[in-house]
């Protein structure tokens, strides 16, 4: 029978000698699970939408043309892992090729974080100035009339903004599970300690002659030099 999701938690907390260590140990273990697969089901969903109106509105956003290029990326990147992911949760029993996996995991984890940062710059960095509206996308009348700088369609900027911002609240609602969970599995771990330890700790303290126990006799002192003896 395979271990249940708790019994393995129980043993990355053991064998992990830092929480770095323990964080990616769980986040694998999660993500091998019926509800990890799910979630990277519904998670696949995101990309697949980020690369449909990455590509539809490329031409809607003067005010940073990396926006929409940044969905593409992001849907890219996206489908692709997940893809990887689900094969992982299918094909766990296969060794050799988790490892492959995992060497093809590697290099769509820095893409996707060298994209994630460079988002961070390109649609934070537009906030102060974008303009999302449909009556501000064009300025001017006549022949004069032409697309404002500012503009960005919404459905361009607002999803490149929340998908950025997921990542953080993602993030943040990961580490404090993670941390419930060792504080828990810590307190668990304390309460399993025998009590016979305990006890004899308490006894020693509280005899005051070196922990003795009630029946022993003392030793015999050794003769002093110079005692005659009888």
């Amino acid at each position: 029978m395979a271990p249940s999701f708790w019994d393995q938690a129980k043993d990355a907390r053991k064998n992990s000698d830092s929480w770095m260590k323990y964080f990616f140990t769980m986040a694998t273990i999660t993500s091998l699970t019926a509800c990890g697969t799910c979630m990277m089901i519904i998670a696949m969903l995101l990309p697949f939408i980020a690369l449909v109106i990455g590509i539809v509105k490329i031409d809607e956003c003067p005010v940073n043309d990396m926006i929409p290029i940044y969905l593409i990326m992001v849907g890219v990147i996206g489908i692709i892992g997940g893809g990887l992911s689900l094969t992982r949760q299918f094909y766990k029993d296969d060794e050799k090729l988790m490892k492959c996996l995992l060497c093809l995991q590697i290099p769509i984890s820095l893409a996707w974080l060298a994209v994630f940062i460079a988002g961070n710059i390109w649609v934070y960095g537009s906030f102060s100035e974008v303009e999302t509206s449909r009556e501000d996308k064009y300025r001017g009348r006549g022949k004069e009339r032409r697309m404002n700088e500012n503009y960005c369609h919404p459905w361009v900027y607002w999803l490149a903004f929340a998908l950025i911002t997921l990542v953080y609240v993602a993030l943040i609602l990961i580490c404090c599970l993670i941390c419930c969970a060792g504080a828990l599995m810590a307190k668990a771990a304390e309460e399993a300690t025998p009590l016979n330890e305990t006890e004899t700790t308490n006894y020693t303290d509280e005899s005051g002659e070196g922990g003795k126990k009630p029946g022993e006799e003392e030793g015999v002192p050794e003769p002093q030099q110079g005692d005659n003896p009888a």
